[in-house]
């Protein structure tokens, strides 16, 4: 009887631990708010993200050029496959403020877009 008891207890502390780190990760998520475009700071140079808060489609506009795919979300990691067919490009991602956000990885190192506002509402838009 006492090992069935320990069995729900840690069974109920494991639910209510994963229960607890799904719901951290969503309000994360919602901080983030990844969908939208974001405008590269002090440069020439946009990423516009859609999709939902965890994946979806990208472009990248710069001067040397455009690049557009899908991306996913990985823990912190932004992960970026083109279309032109070249392997995933990982990014670190970190949140400074609402609105502005870091990007450091391969050719995009130590960047810092911020995002544009507005309270238009794409709807299923394409890139």
């Amino acid at each position: 009887m006492a090992a069935l008891f320990v069995v729900i207890v840690v069974a109920a502390l494991a639910f209510a631990y994963v229960k607890g780190t799904r719901s951290n990760r969503l309000r994360w998520l919602k901080r983030l708010d990844l969908p939208g475009i974001w405008h590269w700071e002090d440069h020439e140079g946009t990423l516009e993200l859609a999709g939902s808060f965890e994946e979806g489609h990208y472009r990248f506009r710069e001067p040397e050029g455009n690049e557009s795919g899908r991306w996913v979300l990985q823990g912190q990691l932004l992960v970026l496959t083109p279309e032109s067919g070249a392997g995933p490009a990982s990014y670190d991602v970190r949140f400074f403020d609402e609105g502005k956000i870091g990007v450091d990885g391969p050719g995009r190192s130590r960047r810092i877009y911020v995002k544009e506002h507005s309270n238009v509402v794409p709807l299923r838009r394409k890139l």
